[in-house]
């Protein structure tokens, strides 16, 4: 009977620590999830700055362009000097879509992917979806970004695709140039003989 009860109080304990961890674990989930809206509003507004308080002091991140930079104001000066690159006018939204994050501790594995529209200045836009992985690292009580890499695939996307149809056409009007050039002097050629 003692047995039975001590095996009773145990189960009982392991229940409740579970029942504990699990809302630990909605309450770290629930954190992510507002710093990754923090994040899309940051980006979308073109404001990473406002991102200071979810990041640590040694924060970096890879962009897609396979730049790293190593703190937030490097962050913000690249994305200023890709705006400006992109013309006026210009528009970069994300729209995060995480997968399940992977806790060990004070460190969270985050990763996704995310539908990415660009609207250059001269009206033309380019949508794509791009795969990402942020390090979290748990300060104090609050979830901050230690390492951030987006990628996206170097051959099949929307931005080479609309390279490599610029090239074929400008090929294209090279090669129709240099023919009526070539048909024109023939036939001077042809009249001189």
């Amino acid at each position: 009977m003692k047995t039975t009860l001590t095996l009773l109080a145990l189960v009982s304990l392991s229940h409740t620590a579970l029942i504990a961890q699990s809302d630990s674990l909605e309450a770290d989930k629930q954190a992510l999830r507002e710093l990754g809206a923090s994040y899309e509003k940051a980006i979308n507004t073109g404001d990473l700055r406002s991102l200071a308080g979810s990041l640590t002091t040694t924060v970096s991140a890879v962009f897609m362009t396979g730049d790293e930079l190593k703190s937030l104001d490097a962050m913000q000066a690249f994305f200023d000097d890709i705006k400006k690159r992109l013309g006026e006018g210009s528009s970069y939204t994300v729209k995060l879509m995480p997968d399940d994050t992977q806790f060990f501790g004070d460190i969270a594995l985050a990763h996704g992917t995310a539908d990415e529209m660009v609207k250059l200045g001269n009206g033309s836009s380019f949508s794509y979806t791009t795969r990402w992985t942020a390090v979290l690292r748990k300060l104090e009580g609050t979830w901050k970004a230690e390492r951030l890499h987006v990628s996206l695939n170097p051959i099949e996307n929307p931005i080479v695709a609309a390279l490599t149809q610029a090239q074929s056409w400008l090929v294209g009007s090279v090669a129709s140039l240099c023919g009526v050039v070539l048909g024109f002097l023939l036939a001077r050629l042809r009249r001189k003989s």
